[in-house]
């Protein structure tokens, strides 16, 4: 079987990036004029008016290729340090043999009843998007993917779904059979200390944790000296807080369980820690937690992204050998803040490259990351297509 193949440019013109990516495709281009296969196609968000010509402009330069896709917020796979507003796309075409993938509709529909992993492109705008991507979740073993880029005024996006565009939509593409998904997220945090079980809350408070007051329990974690941790007042506690460790803030990753249940820290939602309560000695989430869920105080920085972005990369590589797979290529989903944390939009494909070796990559920079069934934020998402070694 060939290995995906992917092709990109950088123009104002998305009809000339379109055969200046194409061009590259190499033996998996050729393949697909005479045999059917998937493609997809990301454009930027500074090509967002051309999306329908794109299409058309791809159909016809490969008539043989089922489109999928978006206008996302930048793509990813390109090594250059581009700008957000550059007008690039990226062309990645999929070797699945015919009849083992499906367009997933405007609904988060399948026509198939068979297990499959999916590949979703989501409206950052849409009603209920929780709970539609928890309906798509559901339909399939796993789903992976983001939300894409709409536009400031109207609020719609656009979306490539078997050939055609579609706006305001959760689509994507389905996979059963010979090729198959392996994914991983990286949320790149690092634990403070270890983690506590929530013994008492209230919609976005934790009263208690471990049995204990949460403020008291945080400041223990915190390594805050043990007169301060008893002050009721509000800034003195402020000041005592090690500000080394904050500097991007203080998070909370929640799960539904032990750490001795889980692969890694990637099954742990986190959230931003929004306030506290020193006279009642609550904590106040982003997030709504339960009665007997695990958490954990965390902060995230470049050195445990970093760290944590080779886990993914390593635990993957284990998975697929322990399978006795083969990589035939990389889907990769950043949020779209994650450069101003590695440093540069670059940076976390050199290392992706460094680590998975010789494997085709593309994806893009999204707004909300999915895996798990859920929606991540800060996050990174590596999903690998593997099949049976020959």
């Amino acid at each position: 079987m060939l290995p995906v193949a992917v092709g990109h440019a950088v123009l104002p013109d998305a009809c000339d990036g379109l055969e200046q990516a194409i061009a590259m495709l190499g033996a998996t281009g050729a393949a697909a004029e005479d045999v059917a296969m998937p493609g997809v196609l990301y454009l930027s968000q500074a090509l967002a008016g051309q999306a329908g010509l794109a299409l058309a402009h791809a159909r016809e330069l490969l008539p043989r290729v089922d489109w999928y896709g978006a206008v996302v917020p930048a793509v990813f796979g390109i090594e250059a340090d581009l700008a957000p507003d550059s007008p690039a796309l990226i062309v990645a075409l999929l070797p699945v043999p015919a009849g083992q993938w499906h367009p997933v509709g405007a609904h988060g529909r399948s026509s198939q009843r068979t297990p499959a992993s999916a590949l979703l492109h989501v409206a950052p705008g849409l009603d209920e998007l929780t709970d539609r991507i928890d309906r798509c979740a559901a339909r399939f073993e796993a789903i992976v993917g983001g939300l894409i880029a709409s536009d400031e005024t109207s609020g719609k996006s656009a979306q490539f779904v078997a050939g055609g565009v579609l706006d305001e939509a959760c689509t994507g593409i389905a996979f059963s059979g010979e090729v198959g998904l392996r994914s991983r997220l990286t949320q790149g945090c690092r634990p403070l200390a270890r983690e506590h079980v929530i013994s008492d809350c209230t919609s976005h408070y934790i009263q208690k944790l471990d049995g204990e007051p949460a403020l008291d329990v945080l400041l223990s974690d915190l390594g805050v000296p043990e007169e301060v941790r008893r002050s009721t007042d509000g800034d003195e506690i402020l000041r005592a807080l090690p500000a080394h460790e904050l500097r991007r803030g203080l998070l909370v990753g929640l799960s539904d369980q032990s750490e001795r249940g889980r692969a890694g820290f990637g099954d742990y939602t986190v959230r931003q820690l929004v306030g506290i309560d020193p006279m009642h000695r609550i904590l106040a989430i982003a997030a709504t937690p339960r009665s007997g869920d695990h958490a954990v105080f965390c902060t995230r920085d470049l050195r445990a992204a970093h760290a944590d972005l080779i886990r993914i990369c390593t635990e993957l590589r284990d998975e697929v050998e322990s399978e006795g797979l083969a990589v035939i290529g990389a889907h990769y989903v950043s949020c779209a803040s994650r450069p101003a944390l590695f440093g540069s939009a670059e940076a976390e494909l050199e290392v992706l490259r460094h680590n998975l070796g010789n494997v085709p990559v593309f994806g893009f920079f999204a707004n909300g990351e999915i895996s798990g069934g859920r929606v991540h934020g800060h996050s990174g998402v590596l999903t690998l297509f593997v099949r049976e070694n020959p």
